[in-house]
């Protein structure tokens, strides 16, 4: 009877989890990374593969599997991101039986099923804003969490149960985890820190461990000769800046509570962090070190720490790895967000179990509120315009030029969404596109650090030469300040063009102008 409840819920949530990542999966515009894998999926197929040997060549797996996706279902929005979902609702069951493995709930305690942490983990995670984000993203981010989550599951069955597949089927999804983004190669090092916490326990099962992380340097070989450059390069080859661990945390925790709707009063996130800083404090004490949910035999503080190393160890990390060359950006450890989401779930049982008699009600209003508050930013981030609009800005764009009138696209990284939006979203967006694409240039670059004098004259040049013969000329501008935070190019077109026409699309803007008879 209990069980069956459990899987009739489980269901439930499952259900849940996919009907709130799947509705209004189109209404946001794809942004430029989007657009990327789309591209990256569908060139020519050498290409994609040899990213698996080229340095800091990030997700090759990930585009290789979307391409046979492609070819059945074609390359709209809604196929690039459907994969996302799925992602997104099959991490689910694993937090699932995670948070029955890692973390049973004490015996004896009150709620022991619809107060679980197993089921309450589970509920944040279906609900939590920043996972349905990346849940609706055309990127490997749901899939990254979903992998780390198999993976991790598997780890705590070998150690628990032993058996050959088992290990195997580790050896295999972490091999896959690190070839879907580069990052997830930190799962080897956070699995061995959890190994070390579970000692004893974890010395029936060392060798079928050990010979899955032996067989795990195969598939990291490819790897080793640019992560070395990578961390002895005295130069910098990543394209981030370095963030300090503070805001490094603040951010993360930020993000995880209350996903992109950044306007958020941060008083409306109390509960949330109360109930996560709870968890922290004393959740030791929800947590039974018995195996009747399935998990391991440990002492309750060594499960705790084992939490805590999923929630912090990949952040220090990557830390340790920006003190050489800056890796950090939220998205890239979204995995330990079930984590801090169990560890609110503890914080809920320790509100059960240690606050008399008002514990039960207390919790029920705070699970109820933060359910509301997710929902509703959840419900904001589906019907506000976040991500820049380029596919309404490009589609004004085709639906108004000729392709014979010069098109300026600054960024110029640009045109990949402007070949892709002017499609028929077929297996290959991108055939034919030089003829939609038609006359075009990139904007000038001036972010060089050079005096205002040179850049102008460096622009002058340029631009009188790409417009040259032009009348009518097209530009759109798309996180212009990356290539020309001076603005200098604007300058130069209102100095020798008249504005004709400007049209603001959220982070894009789209402006035509007619070129003076003296700039021919």
């Amino acid at each position: 009877m209990i069980e069956s409840r459990r899987r009739l819920v489980l269901i439930v949530l499952i259900l849940v989890a996919f009907a709130w990542r799947i509705w209004r999966l189109d209404f946001q515009s794809l942004w430029r990374d989007e657009v990327d894998a789309i591209y990256f999926a569908v060139r020519n197929l050498n290409e994609t593969l040899s990213m698996f040997v080229q340095a800091a060549q990030n997700g090759p797996l990930y585009f290789l599997s979307l391409r046979p996706w492609f070819a059945i279902v074609g390359t709209s929005e809604y196929a690039l991101r459907f994969p996302s979902v799925a992602a997104g609702t099959l991490s689910v069951p694993l937090v699932w039986q995670i948070g029955r493995r890692l973390l049973p709930t004490a015996a004896g305690t009150r709620g022991t099923f619809w107060l679980s942490t197993a089921l309450l983990g589970t509920v944040f995670f279906v609900l939590n804003p920043y996972q349905v984000w990346y849940g609706q993203e055309g990127k490997m981010y749901a899939t990254v969490t979903c992998l780390a989550l198999l993976a991790s599951l598997l780890w705590l069955r070998g150690i628990d149960e032993g058996g050959w597949q088992t290990w195997l089927a580790y050896l295999a999804v972490v091999s896959v985890a690190m070839y879907v983004h580069l990052l997830m190669v930190l799962l080897i090092p956070f699995h061995l820190v959890w190994f070390a916490l579970a000692w004893p326990a974890s010395r029936a099962h060392w060798r079928g461990y050990g010979l899955a992380v032996a067989g795990l340097t195969l598939p990291y070989l490819p790897m080793v000769w640019w992560h070395w450059m990578l961390l002895t390069s005295p130069e910098k080859l990543s394209g981030f800046n370095f963030t300090p661990l503070p805001a490094m945390l603040s951010g993360l925790a930020l993000s995880h509570a209350r996903g992109f709707i950044t306007a958020v009063d941060l008083l409306w996130l109390a509960p949330a962090f109360f109930l996560f800083g709870a968890g922290v404090l004393f959740g030791v004490s929800a947590i039974d070190r018995q195996r009747n949910e399935g998990g391991i035999t440990l002492p309750s503080w060594r499960r705790y720490v084992m939490l805590l190393a999923w929630l912090l160890l990949p952040v220090l990390f990557i830390y340790l790895l920006s003190l050489r060359q800056p890796v950090f950006t939220e998205r890239y450890i979204i995995w330990i967000g079930p984590a801090a989401l169990f560890f609110m779930a503890l914080g809920l049982r320790v509100l059960v179990d240690n606050s008399g008699r008002i514990a039960w009600p207390l919790a029920v209003i705070f699970l109820i509120y933060v359910a509301g508050l997710w929902g509703w930013l959840v419900w904001q981030q589906k019907v506000q315009v976040i991500k820049y609009d380029l596919r309404t800005a490009m589609q004004y764009v085709d639906n108004r030029r000729s392709p014979d009138e010069l098109l300026i696209l600054q960024i110029p990284h640009q045109e990949w969404a402007y070949r892709y939006y002017t499609s028929d979203f077929g297996p290959d967006p991108f055939a034919g596109s030089d003829e939609r694409l038609g006359r075009w240039v990139g904007g000038p670059y001036t972010n060089w650090g050079r005096t205002d004098d040179v850049e102008r004259a460096e622009v002058d040049t340029y631009l009188r030469n790409v417009t040259a013969g032009a009348g009518d000329v097209w530009v759109l501008l798309s996180e212009a300040t990356m290539w020309d935070q001076r603005r200098l190019m604007d300058e130069w077109l209102a100095a020798h063009g008249t504005l004709e026409e400007e049209k603001p699309f959220a982070g894009v803007t789209v402006r035509r102008y007619e070129m003076h008879d003296s700039n021919q």
